[in-house]
């Protein structure tokens, strides 16, 4: 069973978006391939960026088949409501589903192809101290600025989720990946840790740190001390996560592979 949503705008792509479970596999090219796997695909309407949801735990699929909305609707619904609020990020056009007796299987989210690099590729080709470099960070401290202010908190928010785009006056971003996001106006000390998975050089973390809590009135040399503080707790919560999901979720989810890929005995 298929379950699905195409946006009105992009009807004319209903046919090749419901083709992709079909299709998926044997066209496009492979621009990120690890536990999901994202392709750029281009036909005759144009290029699109589709990312299978392919990667899911037994327990994940479970849960986003009984009580919660699948990766890619999640993903076309944060689309939605960041074109609607002036953010930039590749614009939505379907999301699909794909159930067996229930349970989703994959699941595909089709976006419109955005041909910019992303802050990493700018960083790795910019030198330190360069001045379209400093120019990138005032113009992205603004932007996390505005979107703190919006509501708008984004729980994978790494440099190779946000793309750069040139304008007149410096740069401008869109943000991709999108299905982990939430909409709420944090205290200053939780959006602080919205700076956790920036992947910088750490003078210039520091920097953006300080001109965001300068901006929000707060002490810089506090504000550091804070999110160096919660970034420690935070990873020692991920790992102890990952070794309590070793030793009880993983073992289960392995017996439940085996069961269901066990042949009938003859």
């Amino acid at each position: 069973m298929i379950k699905y949503a195409v946006n009105s705008s992009f009807i004319n792509l209903k046919d090749f978006s419901l083709s992709l479970p079909d299709t998926f596999n044997h066209i496009g090219k492979v621009i990120q391939d690890h536990r999901n796997v994202i392709k750029k695909i281009t036909n005759e309407h144009g290029s699109f960026v589709v990312k299978d949801y392919k990667g899911m735990y037994f327990f994940n699929r479970l849960g986003y088949s009984l009580f919660s909305l699948s990766k890619a609707q999640k993903s076309y619904r944060n689309s939605e409501f960041l074109n609607k609020h002036g953010i930039k990020t590749p614009q939505h056009i379907a999301w699909i589903d794909c159930y067996n007796y229930g349970l989703l299987q994959r699941s595909f989210f089709v976006s419109a192809l955005q041909p910019f690099e992303t802050f990493k590729q700018f960083l790795a080709r910019t030198p330190i101290g360069h001045p379209q470099r400093n120019l990138l960070y005032d113009n992205f401290l603004a932007f996390i600025i505005k979107l703190h202010t919006i509501g708008i908190y984004h729980d994978d928010f790494s440099i190779t989720n946000v793309l750069v785009i040139p304008s007149e006056n410096g740069f401008e971003f869109s943000l991709v990946d999108l299905n982990r996001m939430s909409y709420r106006k944090s205290p200053f000390r939780k959006s602080l840790q919205n700076f956790n998975k920036l992947e910088i050089p750490t003078e210039e973390l520091y920097n953006l740190i300080s001109g965001y809590a300068k901006n929000q009135g707060q002490s810089a040399e506090e504000a550091i001390k804070m999110f160096l503080a919660d970034s420690a707790k935070a990873q020692a919560f991920r790992r102890n996560r990952r070794a309590l999901r070793r030793y009880t979720l993983t073992p289960l989810e392995n017996l439940v592979r085996k069961l269901r890929n066990k042949e009938p005995k003859k």
